[in-house]
């Protein structure tokens, strides 16, 4: 029996021309002329029988029956589009491991030791994704995740890998590594602010029993990535997490001119959901993080390793 399908090069012009509501823009995408376009909905509209658009002067709009078809079609699309992926990658994106982590802990720590992961579980094929700070990880489209917080997620197992420490760096090029500083001179630099993290240098401040001397001024950036950046030009001091500049400050790039690290209260936990039950690329992914760890952890003090 024939099936009542319309074709796949009609259903995928009409996608493109809801999604962006011009048949012109629609056929740049697809690499097809406006009326290119135009002719593979007039076909599609045909075959069903009802009209997918409406001009409203010189806008184009979908019609109740277009708005309906577009949410349905594109499911189906994104279906037979991941079944294809899959076929020529040779396996399911459903098992591809997806790995969650937030700020620039993924960028500035985790993605450089991946390698030794690939090494230990050659055969796991993985997804790395952003995360924010408040992802509720047990509603979270992922496997497993890297979380800063106090070890507290609902429905999921946490399981601490390191206490947090930061620390004010500053470049060779705005404050000589031979220069000796008291921590209470810090409102001599300008002072970078990480909007993603906006109580850093309080919370500095309080752990060295520092009181404020002035306004906390500087320019601000939103990733802690982007913090590094500008430190690493010159650009001031910032409170940065040292776990994620251990490179820098091994080989001077960054140095530590106001004193050593101290604890920020927060820690890096490996999260997964209960919901997902615990899978061997799931436990292989956490047992690695806690090896990769351990040294860490033997080396801070129990003042330093935060509660969970």
């Amino acid at each position: 029996m024939k099936r009542f399908i319309p074709s796949l090069s009609a259903l995928v012009a009409f996608e493109a021309a809801a999604t962006y509501r011009n048949f012109t823009r629609a056929g740049e995408d697809l690499g097809l002329t406006q009326s290119g376009v135009s002719r593979q909905i007039a076909s599609l509209e045909d075959q069903l029988g009802l009209k997918l658009f409406e001009r409203i002067g010189p806008r184009l709009v979908l019609s109740d029956a277009g708005r309906n078809y577009v949410q349905a079609i594109t499911t189906l699309l994104d279906g037979l589009e991941e079944a294809s992926i899959d076929l020529v990658r040779g396996s399911r994106t459903k098992d591809v491991l997806k790995i969650g982590v937030q700020d620039s802990l993924g960028s500035q720590w985790l993605v450089p030791r991946m390698k030794q992961f690939l090494q230990r579980a050659p055969e796991t094929a993985f997804n790395m994704v952003p995360l924010p700070f408040d992802a509720d990880i047990a509603k979270a489209d992922v496997d497993v995740a890297v979380l800063r917080g106090r070890g507290a997620w609902a429905d999921a197992h946490a399981h601490h890998l390191i206490a947090e420490t930061v620390a004010v760096v500053a470049a060779p090029s705005l404050i000589s590594p031979g220069d000796a500083l008291e921590p209470s001179e810090y409102h001599r630099f300008p002072l970078i602010q990480n909007a993603h993290r906006p109580d850093s240098w309080l919370r500095w401040l309080e752990a060295k029993g520092l009181s404020r001397q002035d306004h906390i001024t500087g320019p601000r950036f939103s990733q802690t990535t982007m913090v590094i950046e500008a430190v690493l030009s010159g650009i001031g001091l910032a409170v940065v997490p040292t776990v994620m500049i251990e490179q820098q400050l091994a080989d001077g790039r960054l140095h530590m001119p106001l004193g050593p690290p101290v604890p920020s209260g927060l820690s890096y936990f490996v999260v997964y959901p209960l919901r997902l039950g615990v899978s061997k690329p799931v436990l292989d992914f956490r047992d690695w993080l806690l090896a990769e760890t351990r040294h860490l952890r033997q080396r801070q003090t129990p003042g330093l390793t935060a509660a969970g």
